[in-house]
């Protein structure tokens, strides 16, 4: 079980900050939508240094132009970058394309898809893509959560969840293989942002531990 930090909506100096406290605890470092939209590729380029070894998503949501924004996330220093489910299959397709011809990660962000549309990706799309089902933060209040739309489709492929998850969310995954647990404000607005990670870090390691096992 990954752990990915969501670095968003919060000033880039923290942001830049957070990246070189944080980056031990993590498996990825995620520079957030709203952090790329207000200090463009840049803000990647700072972040990806800051990260040091730990790898960085740009999580740009593409929906067209594929090749061009995920372009610009590899040379600014991302090692995977998000494009939208719902955009074309020609969009995913140059997408993962140009994610390959880079060595870096494709993420699917599943966010708003039909169950129909979630099971024909998993059918078609390559196993080292990653498929994030997304509860969206506009409607994270009125949802079940992100393991809710997880059904007979993600058997067998690399899984992200995002979606107001924290420490308490994590006993209920830990049966998921291959998965990703994203993470932003429960850490980033934390009292302690640190410590938040390092508790978030232990309870994975412990799960992974237990499930090694076998109990």
């Amino acid at each position: 079980m990954e752990l990915q930090i969501a670095l968003d909506r919060i000033p880039r100096p923290r942001a830049l900050a957070l990246a070189r406290a944080l980056a031990p605890a993590a498996d990825v470092i995620e520079v957030g939508t709203s952090l790329i939209k207000a200090h463009g590729m840049g803000v990647v380029a700072e972040i990806a240094a800051a990260a040091g070894p730990t790898p960085v998503l740009a999580d740009l949501k593409t929906a067209d132009d594929a090749v061009t924004e995920f372009q610009m996330a590899f040379e600014a220093g991302a090692r995977s970058a998000t494009v939208l489910a719902v955009a074309h299959d020609a969009t995913l397709e140059k997408a993962i394309r140009t994610a390959q011809d880079h060595g870096a990660e494709t993420v699917v962000d599943l966010m708003a898809t039909t169950e129909e549309r979630r099971a024909r990706l998993a059918a078609d799309l390559p196993d080292d893509v990653v498929l994030a089902a997304h509860v969206a933060k506009d409607v994270q209040a009125a949802h079940a959560g992100p393991a809710s739309l997880l059904g007979a489709w993600a058997a067998g492929r690399r899984l992200a969840l995002a979606g107001g998850l924290g420490v308490d969310d994590l006993p209920a995954l830990a049966a998921i293989p291959r998965l990703r647990v994203i993470v932003g404000g429960a850490v980033t607005g934390a009292p302690d942002p640190l410590a938040a990670a390092e508790q978030l870090r232990e309870q994975l390691d412990r799960i992974d531990g237990r499930t090694r096992s076998g109990r």
